[in-house]
């Protein structure tokens, strides 16, 4: 006998057709868009007793919706500044540790706390110079307005900036000890939250990586991004089958309390006139350890 869903209910107060995804994220308002979408392309939603895996199915007044498990629950963003992220805070420019499930700057589709918004009520008029995901951990850099940032553009733009992460994946995979991944990733054609390889088009991504250590089924590795696209270090890892521990969008579903376990290790900026070259680092976070 089938186990009976988790969650069953009747839509009774829907004035208007609407699609299922934003149906769900609406009765999970602790669910984040990517659990809701993976719990939908997993056939773990019916509407009237039928599987619907597209997340714009629209849903009616009457439709009856059983939900096989309850969608993961995002990880509660913290609420103010903690001084404990301060990694190094220079005239002009602010190094910052960011902790996982923060997002790096407001968006138009959430409210939710970020971390430019907490930094400019600790510090004052500061800019967020480049971004992590909201799941990656790791070194964030706040500059001042003022020449800072026209240095900071130029080596970002001529790629003279080195970023290194550190990721735990699982094994077997594909992985070497050591190489270089090249393949081109574009916004795939049915979800827009992720990223997919292409053949062609989209845009070139290369990601050089050392496997550095090694335990019980999990490896640690290093990664040194030569492009910055959008999920690029972790959908190239997906695609060599060593998806990161944790990821809800490349890998296996998991636990509703585990995070992705990628972070931004170390940035190293490069000498320029009134600028010596200079390096910031920000310790694993303990989960890295834990595992």
């Amino acid at each position: 006998m089938a186990n009976a869903p988790q969650t069953q209910f009747v839509l009774s107060h829907l004035e208007k057709p609407t699609r299922l995804d934003r149906l769900l994220r609406d009765h999970f308002p602790q669910a984040g868009r990517q659990a809701v979408q993976q719990l939908i392309t997993a056939r773990k939603v019916k509407v009237n007793g039928q599987i619907v895996w597209l997340a714009s199915w629209q849903v009616k007044q009457g439709d009856r919706i059983e939900i096989a498990e309850t969608p993961t629950e995002k990880i509660a963003p913290p609420a103010q500044f903690d001084d404990r992220w301060i990694i190094a805070e220079e005239a002009a420019l602010i190094a910052i540790n960011k902790p996982a499930g923060l997002l790096s700057e407001p968006t138009r589709a959430t409210a939710t706390s970020n971390l430019l918004d907490l930094a400019r009520v600790r510090f004052g008029p500061v800019i967020l110079f480049h971004r992590l995901d909201r799941d990656t951990s790791g070194v964030v850099l706040l500059t001042r307005p003022g020449p800072i940032n026209q240095y900071l553009d130029a080596a970002f733009k001529n790629h003279t900036i080195r970023k290194e992460y550190v990721a735990v994946v699982a094994t077997p995979n594909q992985l070497m000890r050591a190489g270089v991944i090249d393949a081109r990733l574009d916004t795939h054609p049915q979800r827009r939250d992720m990223m997919t390889i292409v053949a062609r088009g989209g845009q070139r991504a290369v990601t050089r990586y050392a496997i550095v250590d090694e335990k019980a089924g999990q490896q640690f590795v290093r990664l040194w991004p030569e492009t910055g696209r959008t999920h690029q270090l972790r959908i190239h890892l997906a695609h060599l089958g060593a998806p990161i521990l944790g990821d809800r969008l490349y890998g296996p579903r998991p636990r509703e309390d585990e995070r992705l376990l990628l972070h931004a290790c170390r940035i190293e900026l490069p000498p320029a006139e009134d600028y010596p070259a200079r390096a910031y680092d920000a310790p694993l976070p303990a989960e890295f350890w834990e595992k």
